[in-house]
């Protein structure tokens, strides 16, 4: 059996299957951060996108124009490329999602409890070096779930914005879909559940601490990767002009932590087998 259901949130001011490289110049300060100093981002407005390590900036201001300022419902201008990939949310590790030779966990229920599960090598996925802990027994009321972390996916990242509105898009598809997944799943099948957090510590990146979190709308009619497609979406809306940073301080200080959790359906042995691959891009777009 080969179950493999992969969401990449491919976002795309996140460069996210690429660049992760740490660049000097741009660290910041012991007591403040461009959103405290850069005349840009003061006058025009700014957001930035945090992995933890490297940071990026989206202007209002078009800097190829030489004018100001991008319309409201456009993408903002992103003036660097350096966010690396979405991390595993409360950690700074970056997400893994099951590669094509990987598939979801899965183990024998009986009575909607799982009883007998695979051994797992340690990588959360169902791959070769895996194998079942004990024996298990067949009855009528055995089942075959999916077990283990393979089922949800939980990606985070970190933003901070000032004297702009903004929202948060998302635009899903699906990248490829093989055998009977290709008509038995579908993008409604993979629910999404969107949140933020005011402040904590993610393996040393402490944030939150001069941050403003009212005013923030998570819209609750997202409710799977199908409510995402066509067209982007809004899934947060920031509607305090004045932003996220609340005064001068680290950016990490600044910043809070949006998060993301995808959830793969329950699997039923009528689904068949393949592989489903999914692109879900998020994007930044100024706001009235």
């Amino acid at each position: 059996m080969h179950l493999w259901v992969s969401v990449r949130p491919n976002a795309k001011f996140a460069a996210i299957i690429a660049f992760l490289s740490i660049i000097s110049g741009w660290q910041t300060t012991a007591y403040a951060s461009f959103l405290d100093s850069d005349f840009w981002c003061r006058t025009y407005g700014c957001v930035v996108v945090h992995d933890g390590q490297n940071y990026d900036i989206y202007d209002n201001y078009q800097f190829s124009q030489g004018q100001c300022c991008v319309p409201n419902g456009t993408p903002m201008i992103p003036y660097t490329r350096r966010f690396g990939e979405f991390n595993l949310t409360g950690s700074l590790d970056a997400n893994q999602a099951p590669n094509a030779d990987q598939s979801m966990m899965f183990g024998i229920a009986q009575n909607g409890v799982i009883t007998q599960s695979l051994q797992d090598d340690g990588n959360g996925f169902l791959d070769a070096s895996d194998s079942f802990a004990t024996g298990f027994v067949m009855n009528s009321t055995t089942d075959i779930a999916l077990d283990g972390p393979g089922r949800q996916y939980s990606h985070s990242f970190f933003i901070s914005s000032r004297n702009t509105r903004f929202s948060i898009r998302g635009l899903s598809s699906i990248n490829s879909a093989t055998q009977d997944f290709a008509t038995t799943l579908s993008l409604d099948n993979i629910r999404i559940d969107t949140s933020f957090s005011r402040r904590g510590n993610d393996d040393g990146f402490r944030y939150g601490r001069r941050a403003r979190t009212n005013n923030i709308n998570v819209f609750s009619n997202i409710n799977d990767l199908g409510d995402l497609q066509a067209t982007p979406t809004r899934v947060f809306q920031f509607n305090r002009f004045s932003g996220i940073r609340r005064r001068n301080g680290n950016l990490n200080d600044q910043t809070i932590r949006l998060d993301f959790l995808y959830t793969m359906p329950q699997y039923d042995m009528s689904m068949g087998v393949g592989s489903l691959n999914i692109d879900v891009i998020y994007d930044i777009y100024k706001e009235p």
